[in-house]
C-alpha cells in the first residue's frame, strides 16, 4: 500500500487532506486489511429489512466515524468537511486496494449526497445531509427489471395525491439496499414512458409499505449489499421531490457521471493490490533455481500491468479536471471503460502467474478477481460507456 500512497500523493495533496489520509490509512491497515478476507468468507445476513455485516464491521464503522469519514462527502454548509473531488478519489483508490466492496458502498453513498444537493428545499437538504454526515448511508435507485440501459422506460409510479405522492414499484440491483437510511429514487410521475416523465425523490427508509429483498450471493464484492427495494402505496411528502417534476433524469445522470470516475479509481486500487501480491509471490517463488521475478517473461508481464494501471489512473485524473466542462461525461465514461477492462486483464494475468494456487477459493488473487469482474456492471456496462463516448464524440464533430 505504501507505493500506492506515494503515487497518489505525487498528484498533490493539501496539508488538511494529508492529515486525514494518515488517519484513514492507519484504519485501513489495522482494521480493514486484517479482517477483509474473514468478512468475505462469512458474507452478509439479512433481518427485518436490514443488512447484518460480519462482526469486524462494527469496529470498522466506528473507526470511520471517529476520523470524520462520512463528513468528507458533505459540504461545510451542512456540517461536513467538504473534501475535494481529488481527495475523494484518493479515498476510493485506497478502498479498492483494501476492500472494494466498502469502496462501492461509499460511491453509492456519495452519489446520493450529490442528488440531494441538487434539491431546492433547504430544510430537507439540511436534515438529510446532516444525517448522512453523522454516519447514515445513502443509496441511489434507478434500475428496474425493464429499465436498465433504457432509463427512460422507468415504470415505478409516483402519483400525486394532495401534498403527497403515492409510490408503487420496485428497483433492482441497488447498492446499499438494506443498509441505506436515505434512498434517492428515480420515479415516473407522468404515467407514460419518456425522459420528461421522470423525477427524483429523496426518501428515508422508515416508512410504511417499504421493504427490501437481498439478491442471490454474488461471485465477488461479497460484502456489498445488493438488493431489490419495494414500495407499496407509500406516502411520500411533496417536499421530498428533488428539483422540478419531470426533470429528474439529468440530475441522476450527472451524479452517475461522477460515480464512474470513483469506480474507475476502485478498479485501479484492485489492480494495484493484485500487482503487489503478485510481486511478493514472484519474489519468493523459486523456479529453476531463480525467483520468478528474474524471468523476463514474468517481469515483462508485470511491466505491462504497471503501465496499464498508470494509464487508467491518468484517465481518472484527466476526468477529474473536466468537472463542469462539456467533456466531463465522455471523460468519466472513458476512465470507467478503460479502468474496468484493465483490472480484468491484470486479474487474468495475475491468476496465470500464480498457477494452480490462483485457482484456490481462499487465495487473495482469486478473491480480488471476483471483485474485478463485478466492476464492469456498476454505473453502466462497457457497452454503455462506449455508447456514451461515441455519442459525445460525434457531437464534438458537429
Amino acid at each position: 500500500m505504501d507505493n500506492l500512497i506515494r503515487i497518489l500523493r505525487s498528484f498533490g495533496e493539501g496539508e488538511e487532506d494529508k492529515t486525514f489520509t494518515d488517519s484513514f490509512v492507519d484504519l485501513l491497515k489495522n482494521r480493514v486489511m486484517t479482517n477483509v478476507e474473514r468478512m468475505y468468507e462469512v458474507g452478509l445476513k439479512f433481518q427485518n429489512n436490514r443488512v447484518i455485516f460480519p462482526p469486524p464491521w462494527d469496529s470498522i464503522y466506528a473507526g470511520l466515524k471517529e476520523i470524520g469519514f462520512f463528513k468528507r462527502f458533505i459540504p461545510v454548509d451542512y456540517g461536513g468537511s467538504g473534501a475535494s473531488e481529488e481527495s475523494i478519489y484518493f479515498i476510493m483508490e485506497l478502498l479498492g486496494y483494501t476492500c472494494p466492496s466498502l469502496g462501492i458502498i461509499f460511491v453509492a453513498h456519495g452519489r446520493a449526497v450529490d442528488v440531494i444537493l441538487a434539491g431546492r428545499d433547504e430544510a430537507l437538504k439540511d436534515k438529510l445531509l446532516r444525517r448522512l454526515g453523522d454516519g447514515d448511508f445513502g443509496a441511489i435507485a434507478m434500475t428496474e427489471e425493464r429499465a436498465g440501459t433504457d432509463v427512460s422506460a422507468v415504470e415505478f409510479s409516483a402519483t400525486r395525491k394532495g401534498d403527497y405522492y403515492v409510490f408503487n414499484g420496485e428497483k433492482i440491483f441497488i447498492s446499499n439496499a438494506g443498509l441505506a437510511g436515505v434512498y434517492t429514487i428515480l420515479v415516473n410521475t407522468k404515467g407514460k414512458k419518456g425522459a420528461r416523465s421522470l423525477s427524483v425523490f429523496a426518501v428515508e427508509d422508515e416508512i410504511d409499505g417499504f421493504r427490501v429483498d437481498l439478491l442471490p450471493e454474488k461471485d465477488g464484492l461479497k460484502i456489498l449489499p445488493t438488493g431489490k427495494i419495494i414500495y407499496e402505496n407509500c406516502l411520500i411528502p411533496r417536499e421530498n421531490l428533488i428539483g422540478d417534476e419531470g426533470k429528474g433524469l439529468l440530475l441522476a445522470l450527472d451524479a452517475i457521471d461522477r460515480g464512474r470516475i470513483l469506480l474507475a479509481g476502485i478498479a485501479c486500487g484492485i489492480a494495484c493490490r493484485i500487482l503487489d501480491e503478485i510481486f511478493e509471490y514472484s519474489r519468493k517463488r523459486i523456479q529453476f533455481d531463480h525467483p520468478l521475478t528474474s524471468s523476463q517473461d514474468i517481469s515483462f508481464k508485470m511491466a505491462d500491468m504497471y503501465t496499464q494501471i498508470n494509464a487508467a489512473r491518468g484517465l481518472c485524473f484527466h476526468a477529474l479536471k473536466q468537472v463542469h466542462s462539456p467533456y466531463y461525461r465522455s471523460a468519466s465514461s472513458q476512465a470507467k471503460l478503460f479502468a474496468t477492462q484493465m483490472v480484468m486483464s491484470v486479474a487474468q494475468v495475475g491468476l496465470m502467474i500464480m498457477g494452480g494456487r490462483g485457482y484456490f477459493r481462499n487465495n487473495i488473487i482469486s478473491m480480488l478477481s471476483g471483485d474485478a469482474r463485478g466492476m464492469e456492471y456498476l454505473e453502466g456496462t462497457s457497452s454503455i460507456q462506449k455508447m456514451i463516448i461515441s455519442r459525445e464524440l460525434f457531437k464534438s464533430y458537429t
